[in-house]
């Protein structure tokens, strides 16, 4: 038994089913596998870059890599069905723990600038995946005989059901995750959408209110000019003359009356 898997079984185990309350122990989550995986998009113009990237990830696992092929033909990219794009080898059981344990205390530590694993990567079905961008972190690889550098993703399959209990399954095999908490940065990011959408229907309402009240101003002022006590009437509005037409001068003779014929008038 390796020290991992010992670790797991006198440790880890019984406190997660403390920690998640099981009634049976076999509902503890576990590690079931580790697959690893090097893509080889060069391999199209030169096939002897998948041997080099089988004989590399070989080392790193300590078993026998398998040659990956197209499954289909991409004209653009020059690919074509049943073409070796790249490699990757899957570890169970005692070989699965002994790479966890090189991973976890010697390569992850070499890796430049290295501030943690996001807890982010979890796909909400118990995996968790890291890329890495170099090959050379892992101390079987000789740097010298190295023709290119080439990086490779590893997948860490679990029987847990929930991130939670992945996360704290990992946690206990000392995984170094970062210190932000994937669940509090969930309910953080839904405060912050819910407080937007607060401000946003709150101006929005503003907005309404500002419309109905100018509208209900524009309205009063109308029936205040209509209604004030020096505004002319309908009836008089139409009694006065248009405003084009002329207007009466002051001392302008008036029109003589016509004469009428007197009653009773001298005979001829």
């Amino acid at each position: 038994m390796t020290r991992l898997h010992d670790l797991y079984e006198s440790t880890i185990k019984p406190s997660l089913i403390k920690e998640f309350a099981y009634k049976n122990p076999l509902q503890a989550p576990k590690l079931e596998k580790i697959v690893l995986n090097m893509g080889v998009g060069e391999a199209v113009n030169d096939r002897k870059k998948v041997d080099a990237a089988v004989q590399d990830l070989t080392m790193i696992a300590g078993q026998q890599a398998v040659v990956t092929r197209a499954k289909k033909s991409i004209a653009n990219f020059k690919l074509r069905d049943g073409m070796a794009i790249g490699c990757k080898v899957t570890l169970r059981r005692d070989r699965m723990y002994e790479f966890l344990d090189r991973l976890i205390n010697i390569a992850l530590p070499r890796v430049r600038d290295f501030r943690g694993l996001s807890a982010k990567s979890f796909d909400g079905s118990g995996n968790f995946s890291i890329g890495l961008k170099e090959q050379i972190v892992f101390p079987e690889i000789d740097y010298d005989k190295v023709d290119e550098i080439r990086g490779l993703d590893i997948v860490i399959c679990t029987s847990a059901r929930t991130n939670a209990e992945a996360q704290a399954l990992l946690k206990g095999f000392e995984l170094p995750f970062t210190a932000r908490d994937a669940e509090k940065e969930a309910k953080e990011a839904a405060a912050r959408r819910a407080a937007m959408e607060a401000e946003r229907k709150a101006a929005r309402d503003a907005m309404k209110e500002a419309e109905k009240h100018d509208k209900e101003e524009g309205e009063g002022a109308a029936g205040e000019s209509a209604t004030a006590p020096g505004a002319p009437k309908p009836a008089d509005r139409a009694a006065k003359p248009a405003s084009g037409a002329p207007k009466p001068v002051a001392g302008a003779a008036k029109p003589a009356a016509k004469e009428q014929p007197a009653r009773g008038g001298a005979k001829s």
